[in-house]
This record gives C-alpha cells, sequence and structure tokens, in this order.
C-alpha cells in the first residue's frame, strides 16, 4: 500500500485527540517499515541513478534489500511490543513503544495482500520467506490499476474518520493532503518513471 494509507490506517486506529506523544507514535510507527524505501528513493535522485535501475534492480539487491527487510520485520516489532508493554508496567510512557510497535504491524498487515514480486519477508529473521500476492498495489499487471482506485476510496473513507474526530486546522489539512497524495504516485510514475 502507499505510505498515506498506512499512516491514515494506523491513525484511524490508534490515534486520540489530545495525546500528542501517543499520535507521534503512532505516525512513526506506520512510516518506519518503509523508511528504507524512502532512503532509497532520495538517495537515487541525489546520485542522478535511472529510476528504471533503482526499481528494478537497487531495491532488490543488498544493502538496500536488507534495510527494507528488517524494517519490515514482524518478529522485530512484535519484539518491541513486548519490551513496551512489560516496561510500561514501571516507566508508563513506555506504552509509547508498544503503540509504535501497533502501528507498525498494521502496516505489515496491510502491505502482505498487496505486494507481488516486491513481497516482503515479514518473518525475518526466522524466515526469508515471502507470500507473493496475485494482487499488486501498484503493478496493473497484477490487478495494480484496480487497486490503485481500491486504495484511494479505503484513504478516502479513513481521512473521512479522522476529520470527524480530530478538528484541528492543521490536522485537517494533513489529511487533505493525504488525499490528494493519491493522485501522486501514478501521476509520477506514469510520467516520469520511464525517463
Amino acid at each position: 500500500m502507499n505510505t498515506q494509507t498506512h499512516v491514515l490506517l494506523a491513525a484511524a486506529i490508534l490515534a486520540k485527540p489530545g495525546k500528542p506523544a501517543r499520535n507521534t507514535a503512532v505516525i512513526v510507527g506506520a512510516l518506519v517499515p518503509d523508511l528504507a524505501i524512502y532512503t532509497l528513493f532520495i538517495w537515487s535522485k541525489i546520485a542522478g541513478i535511472p529510476e528504471r535501475r533503482v526499481w528494478s534492480e537497487l531495491y532488490y539487491n543488498p544493502p538496500w534489500s536488507d534495510a527494507v527487510t528488517v524494517g519490515n520485520s514482524a518478529p522485530l516489532y512484535i519484539l518491541i511490543l513486548l519490551i513496551g508493554l512489560l516496561a510500561s508496567k514501571w516507566y508508563r510512557p513506555a506504552i509509547l513503544l508498544a503503540v509504535f510497535a501497533i502501528a507498525a504491524l498494521l502496516h505489515l498487515a496491510a502491505d502482505l495482500p498487496v505486494h507481488v514480486d516486491d513481497a516482503h519477508a515479514h518473518l525475518w529473521p526466522l524466515s526469508d520467506w515471502r507470500f507473493r500476492s496475485p494482487v499488486s498495489y501498484w503493478n496493473p499487471n497484477h490487478n495494480g490499476d484496480i487497486f490503485t482506485i481500491v486504495e484511494a476510496g479505503i484513504g478516502i473513507v479513513l481521512s473521512i474518520i479522522l476529520w470527524r474526530r480530530f478538528h484541528a486546522l492543521w490536522v485537517r489539512a494533513l489529511l487533505v493532503l493525504a488525499i490528494v497524495a493519491y493522485l501522486g504516485p501514478p501521476l509520477y510514475f506514469g510520467l516520469f518513471a520511464q525517463l
């Protein structure tokens, strides 16, 4: 799924008005699994590496594939969740670790049914096995064109839920940006990825 959908999903499930530390943990947890991918993208732009090489070669090879694997490790986030839950018995703010981990696990669960050739090894370091779904969130050869529309619909529904829950103008502005962002990847990859 697209990153903004992960953030919207985690926020709709976990975020609460008036809880800035909790909400930050939710957003960071939803973002962290994609951190290596964004780092690769930004680094490739700075280095002047062609888009085609980034997504056909670099993404699938170390060190980038290793960083993506670590960032998408369910056992890692389960460990963080357990540490957060145990530590919160003595130090209440440690519950934020658990919230962070739950948001990251939601990200992984949402990615599982929509990755084909770019499937993640969610069970690393216990296993390198990857579930290769018949549906891709982006690849039109695997219904990505259809899922893009479904995902935008999901994002709009999640945005409406959050709009009703949060009244701060800056939060609502971010929700509008999230909805607009559903146009970004199709436009970017449709227009510029071939260059």
